[in-house]
């Protein structure tokens, strides 16, 4: 069967049969000036509550429109595990959300931890990330992004859960993550990986002392960049 590549496009306007939706301007520029698409080619548009539309471009000007002409897929919550980690440089953390949403991450943790360089964050860039990400790889939702918060506050919240914590240390050998992956249900799972440095071992033994879902584990023998301990532990449970 010949497979022939359709741009998706992410839009939180309601979807339905002949509905025409317009695009932002960003949107719109890249579909004009970077993909050099033309009124009435084909296009796909999506949210997580009206599912995935088959639709038709329209052009006025500057702005792009599409027409949705046929349901897809109906709309599906994304199951995937979450992930608590540290900020990063812009473009570091640029890649890390896109490439955890690739992964199938579900919501995404900022913590501020004891050796955290970059102390703020800015959500809508992590959303627009996402959003790209989503498009690329036939996501039907978003990743919720929480705001940025101390280390133990989100693991707080993450323990209202019943979420089930990996621990990624780099300071262990054994065991390996990949030991656990098959016996645990992604959705119920939250990775947490540290910073540029580490973990502080004040970090260890708030987890070792207050978590009871708690799975301390390694990524194997090499000392990982805080953006690929991220995705070699999600992609584990891909």
């Amino acid at each position: 069967m010949e497979y022939q590549f359709k741009t998706r496009v992410y839009s939180e306007s309601s979807l339905d049969k002949n509905l025409i939706v317009p695009l932002s301007k960003k949107q719109s520029h890249k579909l004009l000036n970077v993909l050099r698409m033309k009124t009435n080619e084909d296009i796909i548009i999506f949210n997580n509550v009206s599912g995935e539309w088959s639709a038709k471009v329209h052009i006025k000007k500057s702005i792009v429109s599409v027409e949705c002409i046929k349901k897809i897929r109906n709309a599906k919550k994304e199951v995937g595990p979450s992930l608590v980690f540290s900020p990063l440089k812009q473009a570091r953390s640029d890649w890390l959300i896109e490439k955890a949403t690739e992964c199938g991450v579900e919501s995404f943790y900022p913590s501020l931890m004891k050796r955290t360089s970059v102390r703020n964050i800015n959500i809508d860039r992590y959303r627009n990330n996402a959003i790209g990400a989503a498009e690329q790889t036939g996501r039907l939702c978003i990743p919720e992004i929480q705001p940025l918060r101390m280390y133990e506050e989100q693991i707080k919240i993450c323990e209202q859960l019943d979420k089930t914590f990996i621990f990624c240390d780099e300071l262990r050998i054994s065991p390996l993550i990949k030991e656990f992956n098959n016996n645990l249900n992604a959705s119920d799972i939250v990775i947490v990986v540290g910073p540029e440095g580490g973990f502080d071992d004040t970090e260890r033994d708030y987890m070792q002392t207050n978590i009871e879902n708690l799975i301390e584990c390694s990524l194997g023998p090499r000392v990982y960049r805080a953006e690929t301990a991220a995705l070699i532990a999600l992609a584990l449970f891909q």
